[in-house]
């Protein structure tokens, strides 16, 4: 997302008007009036140099390039429009980063549902076959119960040829008894059981319906705002590449380091993933990289923290709340400073009251101060 651009657009039209007076200052010391110091040049032919028509050096008089470069400049308005622009576009950009990210979870929780809703159907087929198979069984033992008429003590007395076959047939009249309402009180249970889990299923189901709506939803959302995102980017580009190079300077902003910046000693992971991204200074912006040669903003802190081995969320609203959160009196090099009310984007504190960020597209990796955009949290990983 852009950042020190919106400085750039509330002093551009400052800077125009200072580069149009730089510019005629500039004729002035190029184009000097005749009896200028000798010193200036060479003795053997001084007036040819100031008056003569033909001479190589009349060309370089600044009064022929500065009225095109003052005639095409933009208005500081529409400097300050571009800004807007490529802000949108980044902080699209960086939206739709959190949106694959929701897009994924929510797939990954499609995916679950449906597995949870094959298991209970599963296990609510089994229960039914079960509920059939004890329900057989009740049956089966019925019948050899009342199989003949009466089964009962009185019968077994009445067929008994001894005291001792009496003693048998009662128990096993006991056995069978008792066998048939174990039977009968399993039949029973499986049944619930069965009618229990195919609630379940029907749940799952349902659940795992709506998750793939869900996930849908937010696919086809991320389809429709990748294309807007892309309108945006294509505006923003054909803008800065119609850019003058004087145009191109203020949209630029300042030197990619400081003079006098030191990088701090590499004596952890985050200060080493700085030393990492203090390598990309001057890489290109472009929306949606993660390196090795172009980067978005999130998309820099992701690949110079991978290159120490940590993982970091592909997004800056994602980074603005992972982490462990940080002071600014607290803040240390490696540390990520996220900007603007709605995270859209992020840099990394770089020491000396510096961050290092990607900034926007037509301005390469660079430092700048760590308060020339709103900090909305600081989290270290």
């Amino acid at each position: 997302m852009t950042c020190s651009v919106r400085a750039v657009a509330i002093s551009v039209a400052a800077a125009t008007v200072l580069s149009a007076g730089a510019g005629v200052a500039s004729a002035q010391i190029l184009a000097p009036p005749p009896g200028t110091s000798p010193g200036v040049v060479e003795p053997p032919a001084p007036p040819a140099t100031v008056t003569a028509p033909t001479t190589p050096t009349a060309p370089t008089v600044p009064t022929t390039s500065i009225a095109p470069t003052v005639d095409t400049a933009p208005a500081g308005e529409d400097l300050a429009e571009l800004a807007r622009l490529s802000e949108e576009a980044g902080a699209l950009g960086e939206e739709l980063h959190q949106a694959r990210s929701d897009l994924d979870r929510a797939v990954a929780e499609r995916d679950r549902r449906e597995r949870e809703a094959g298991v209970a159907v599963a296990r609510a087929l089994a229960a039914d076959v079960d509920a059939s198979r004890d329900q057989s069984l009740v049956d089966r033992l019925a019948t050899m119960r009342y199989r003949g008429g009466d089964t009962g003590a009185t019968r077994a007395a009445v067929l008994a040829d001894s005291p001792r076959d009496l003693v048998d047939r009662l128990g096993t009249l006991q056995r069978l008894s008792g066998t048939t309402t174990s039977a009968l009180d399993a039949s029973r249970a499986a049944s619930v059981e069965a009618a229990r889990l195919r609630l379940d299923a029907e749940a799952a189901s349902e659940l795992a319906r709506v998750s793939a709506r869900d996930a849908q939803n937010r696919s086809d959302e991320i389809d429709r705002r990748t294309d807007e995102m892309r309108a945006r980017i294509d505006e923003v580009r054909t803008r800065v590449d119609a850019l003058s190079d004087t145009q191109r300077r203020l949209w630029a902003g300042g030197p990619l380091v400081p003079p006098g910046y030191v990088a701090p000693p590499a004596d952890g992971v985050n200060s080493a993933a700085l030393n990492v991204a203090l390598t990309r200074l001057g890489a290109p912006y472009s929306w949606g990289a993660t390196g090795p040669s172009e980067f978005d903003c999130s998309g820099l802190m992701v690949w110079s923290y991978a290159r120490e081995g940590k993982t970091l969320p592909r997004s800056s609203q994602a980074q603005a709340v992972s982490g462990a959160p940080v002071a600014m009196a607290d803040i240390q090099p490696g540390d990520l400073v996220i900007y603007f009310p709605e995270a859209t984007h992020v840099g990394m504190y770089a020491g000396d009251g510096l961050v290092l960020h990607a900034p926007t597209y037509g301005v390469p990796v660079k430092l700048e101060k760590v308060d020339a955009m709103p900090v909305s949290a600081i989290r270290r990983y």
